[in-house]
């Protein structure tokens, strides 16, 4: 049982670590490529679909979804924050926006 969350941890680790190579050698669009590539949620996809079956599939699907507002915002926060406050600021507003979307997201939806 243990050993298949190590796998996952491993490979997302791997992940990470290709981004962070391609985007600190100067290829930040590859990096990107990389990074969005559907590989982490087919993944996730599959685990759902083994450990719980497929309507858990279909509800993290739409919760993806969902969540896809309040990322856009943490992303657009870092495009057009970091070259006037940096990167530090950029990133702590920018995982603000998303919680606090997130959170509006999840508590406010039913409405």
């Amino acid at each position: 049982m243990a050993s298949k969350y190590l796998f996952y941890f491993f490979f997302g680790g791997i992940i990470v670590s290709t981004v962070t190579y391609f985007a600190s050698h100067a290829k930040g669009l590859f990096a990107a490529f990389v990074a969005n590539l559907p590989v982490i949620t087919l993944i996730t996809f599959f685990t759902i679909y083994l450990e719980s079956g497929q309507k858990e599939v279909v509800l993290y699907a739409h919760g993806l979804l969902i969540m896809l507002v309040p990322w856009l915002a943490y992303i657009f926060a870092i495009i057009f924050l970091t070259p006037r406050i940096g990167f530090f600021p950029s990133i702590l507003l920018g995982v603000l926006l998303y919680l606090i979307g997130a959170y509006l997201l999840i508590n406010f939806r039913r409405f």
